[in-house]
C-alpha cells in the first residue's frame, strides 16, 4: 500500500497503534448509524476488527487506510477499500470519520485520492460505494465524485434503504 497524500491528509496503512482511535470513532452511535456494523463496546472488538483488516491486506482483499490530518497528525477516520464478495470485478469502500470532522469537506477530497488508487493501484474493474438511504450529505458526495446511482435496496435486519453507487473503470477513465 502506498500512502496517499492530499491536499490536506496523508493517508497511510491503518497500524495496531490506531486501535483506541478507531474505536472512539466506532464506540459513537451517531458514526454507527451510517455504519452496517456494531457499535464497538470495547477495545477488543477494534482489535477484532483490525485482525480483519490485516488478513484481508495479506490476501489482497482488504486495504484499510488511516485518514490522518497533515498539520496536527491527528487520526480522524478510516478508508477502507474491500473487495466486494458478490461481483469478483468490484471493490467497494466504506469510510467512517470522528464525528467532529464531519461536513468539513474531508470525504469528497478523499474519495477522489482513492478512487485513483482503487483503479490505478488495485486495478478493480468498478468500485462501489453503499449509503444508507438517511444519509443524504453521504449520496450528495458520491454522485458529485461521479458515482452513478446503481440501486437502491432493503437488507433483513437492517433498518432503511441502502443506495449503492457505482463507477465503472470506463467512467474513471474518461
Amino acid at each position: 500500500m502506498r500512502v496517499v497524500e492530499t491536499e490536506r491528509f496523508i493517508l497511510r496503512k491503518v497500524e495496531l497503534d490506531d486501535a483506541k482511535s478507531i474505536y472512539n470513532i466506532l464506540s459513537d452511535k451517531d458514526v454507527i448509524l451510517n455504519l452496517n456494523m456494531e457499535i464497538h463496546e470495547n477495545i477488543e472488538d477494534t482489535y477484532k476488527l483490525l485482525d480483519d483488516y490485516f488478513e484481508g491486506l495479506s490476501k489482497n482483499t482488504k486495504f484499510p487506510y488511516a485518514i490522518v490530518d497533515k498539520n496536527s497528525n491527528e487520526f480522524i477516520g478510516v478508508f477502507l477499500i474491500k473487495l466486494d464478495l458478490y461481483d469478483e470485478d468490484c471493490f467497494e469502500f466504506t469510510i467512517y470519520l470522528d464525528k467532529r470532522y464531519w461536513g468539513k469537506g474531508i470525504y469528497t477530497e478523499v474519495l477522489t485520492y482513492m478512487t485513483e488508487v482503487a483503479f490505478d493501484d488495485i486495478h478493480t474493474g468498478n468500485f462501489r460505494g453503499f449509503v444508507m438511504e438517511r444519509n443524504v450529505a453521504s449520496s450528495r458526495v458520491l454522485e458529485k465524485c461521479g458515482f452513478k446511482l446503481e440501486k437502491i435496496f432493503e437488507v433483513p435486519g437492517i433498518e432503511g434503504k441502502i443506495i449503492s453507487y457505482l463507477m465503472t473503470s470506463q467512467n474513471y477513465r474518461r
